[in-house]
């Protein structure tokens, strides 16, 4: 269940009952069945364009060395935090140009520090040193293999191998951390087709394992697929939850690879085992703390921290993963 060391304490002004309320729906909002559970720890972030503020935040990431990097979409711009949210620096700006970002989705760091910005409306991959300055990009809009229309999801695996959700052309292209496309999986076909095992109706979320594995979330088909790291299909993991499936956004895969995702509908977080059975899940819609307001994004750091970026509330919450 969610445990936060101010649970206990009875807010001034707060109504009894109100409080209990709240404080019930974190609860049986939070099942573990196998004693799997989070902690909130932490949020920061609200409406605005200064440092440490958000407008319409879509993308986030870890470094795995304790640094947090958000896409800040309608500010156009990267922001990196601290784990414990504090501001470290910003770059980009609205614009065309190298080094410029026009409604930035999300954002990977490489195992040397190389920031990865899928820069969507200009439809680009954009690649910065770990001093955030322009190395290349790659992609221009269109259907053809490395052209995009809609990169707005973006993953990394153990390699370094980039993978990008291009999501208006239904597919996912893979490539090396220089732009040299390697694989594509999935392909434009019409609704009906979508329906088979393989197809993909849209992208709505994005993840790999230590395995190479490929997970694609489709909120159309209300499904998430499992590739394997040459593109075969392997599993359609909609069939076998246990729960309100909803519909599934932006995942992320922890260091047992249990998948954690977003059900947009219900604003809850589900987890997954590796074979795709419910473990757990926590959240729901609201403002306080452990509740989110339209979460978009999730990443998990190397410290067993998991942090959910909100896109209408405007912050990130950190929790403490529990196994």
């Amino acid at each position: 269940m969610i445990r936060s060391d101010r649970q206990n304490e009875m807010p001034k002004g707060v109504d009894f009952l109100k409080w209990f309320a709240i404080l019930t729906v974190l609860i049986i909002s939070s099942i573990s069945l196998l004693g799997l559970s989070v902690t909130f720890e932490k949020s920061w972030g609200s409406q605005g364009n200064k440092d440490g503020q958000f407008s319409d935040p879509q993308g986030l990431a870890s470094d795995g060395k304790d640094f947090i990097y958000v896409a800040d979409t309608l500010n156009h711009r990267i922001q990196v935090f601290d784990s414990t949210g504090k501001h470290q620096m910003s770059f980009g700006r609205f614009g065309s140009e190298r080094g410029e970002f026009l409604f930035p989705h999300d954002v990977v760091v490489d195992s040397k520090g190389s920031i990865y910005v899928a820069d969507s409306q200009n439809g680009r991959v954009q690649k910065f040193d770990n001093e955030n300055k322009f190395v290349k990009s790659w992609g221009s809009k269109g259907a053809e293999p490395g052209q995009f229309d809609g990169p707005m999801y973006i993953a990394i695996d153990g390699a370094d191998t980039i993978y990008v959700g291009d999501a208006f052309n239904q597919r996912v292209q893979v490539f090396d951390g220089e732009g040299t496309l390697l694989l594509t999986v999935g392909a434009k076909v019409n609704m009906f087709e979508a329906m088979n095992p393989g197809n993909l109706a849209s992208i709505s979320g994005l993840s790999v394992d230590s395995n190479g594995n490929i997970y694609v979330s489709d909120d159309i088909m209300r499904r998430i697929q499992k590739f394997d790291s040459q593109g075969n299909y392997i599993s359609n993991w909609a069939s076998t939850y246990e729960g309100n499936w909803g519909q599934p956004g932006e995942s992320v895969v922890d260091r047992f690879g249990n998948l954690f995702f977003i059900n947009k509908m219900t604003s809850m977080i589900l987890v997954l085992d590796p074979d795709g059975n419910f473990l757990f899940e926590w959240g729901g819609v609201g403002t306080t703390s452990g509740l989110f307001t339209k979460p978009f994004n999730i990443c998990v750091d190397g410290k067993d921290n998991v942090f959910v970026l909100e896109q209408l509330g405007n912050r990130i919450q950190r929790f403490k993963i529990n196994y």
